[in-house]
């Protein structure tokens, strides 16, 4: 008799504590009127466009509308009721004592870049950077001056810093690691992420930067024609050490920006933000899905995934 009745009443805890684990989520939430708005961060729009459509083969009712339109715009329309998630990628919002609901969701490296038709490309390659001679460059000194001044040699090509002339997260994280602000950065100002790359790719003498994931094509796995990442010598001993060569592809260097080879002053946070705790079930569900299946596309876009440590706490957070 015992047999028969301990199957039975495991049943019925199995039964009555799934139901628990999922009132929250799809019994106290109300349903989503209409498409899930999305505004906000450039940056953080093609993944999210990904997601999405990969959200969509599992929830095909779930619909959404998504404009990126800059972090700071995407903050207004959420204040202002106008969308129901902000994507922003600066570091604009407390995580805490705040209307808003921060949710980490990835991250998105910055590089340096040159041209493929720097004469010095070799040795740019062989030797790498140091960050001494990026802030000199970038804050506009006498020395060096010249390509030949940075590694040793006669020629006198000048270096010609390009900046972002918008408002340009990658600027605030680039010149953060150069100990510099936004201000004290000089250069040629380029509109927009786009003409940045084509300004490098077509001017021999440039220095640049972008965001990782306008340095690489996406669909191939191969960096972008026409611009070169610069390694970086972090030791400053004037060679790239074996240590520092993680640049011989995007995976190899989208680990060591993962795993903090690659400088993390040079990685920031991307965020998934909505005005309070998620009140419908479709939000929810997105969020939730984000945190687990969608990390799963997150290396392949050109991003860089969460840590494993830092996920469960956000799931818990939206579950409770």
């Amino acid at each position: 008799m015992k047999t028969k009745i301990l199957p039975a009443i495991l049943m019925i805890m199995l039964f009555f504590g799934c139901r628990q684990v999922t009132t929250h989520q799809e019994n106290e939430l109300t349903f989503h009127k209409g498409p899930i708005k999305i505004t906000g961060a450039f940056a953080l729009n093609p993944l999210v466009n990904t997601w999405i459509t990969e959200f969509q083969k599992t929830h095909p009712a779930v619909q959404f509308d998504v404009k990126p339109n800059g972090s700071g715009n995407g903050l207004k329309d959420l204040s202002g009721g106008n969308n129901d998630i902000a994507m922003i990628s600066s570091e604009v919002i407390p995580d805490k004592d705040s209307v808003f609901w921060v949710i980490p969701v990835a991250r998105l490296g910055v590089v340096p870049i040159v041209s493929d038709k720097n004469p010095y490309l070799q040795k740019i390659l062989k030797k790498g950077m140091t960050k001494d001679f990026l802030n000199a460059a970038f804050a506009g000194q006498k020395n060096p001056s010249t390509w030949g001044e940075i590694y040793g040699i006669s020629a006198r090509n000048p270096v010609k810093t390009y900046l972002r002339s918008d408002s340009s997260g990658a600027t605030d994280v680039f010149g953060k690691f150069l100990w510099l602000s936004a201000n004290e950065m000089k250069g040629i100002g380029v509109d927009g992420e786009a003409k940045m790359i084509e300004a490098v790719k077509n001017d021999p003498d440039a220095l640049g930067y972008c965001n990782f994931i306008y340095a690489i094509d996406p669909k191939t796995q191969q960096f972008s024609a026409g611009i070169h990442i610069i390694p970086l010598d972090l030791n400053m001993n004037g060679l790239l050490d074996e240590k520092e060569d993680f640049y011989g592809n995007v995976s190899t260097l989208q680990r060591a920006m993962w795993s903090g080879r690659y400088p993390c002053v040079l990685n920031r946070n991307l965020y998934l933000v909505t005005k309070g705790k998620p009140a419908t079930r479709e939000v929810m569900q997105f969020l939730i899905w984000v945190l687990t299946e969608g990390q799963k596309m997150v290396a392949q876009e050109g991003y860089i995934e969460l840590h494993s440590f830092e996920i469960p706490p956000r799931l818990y957070a939206l579950r409770h």
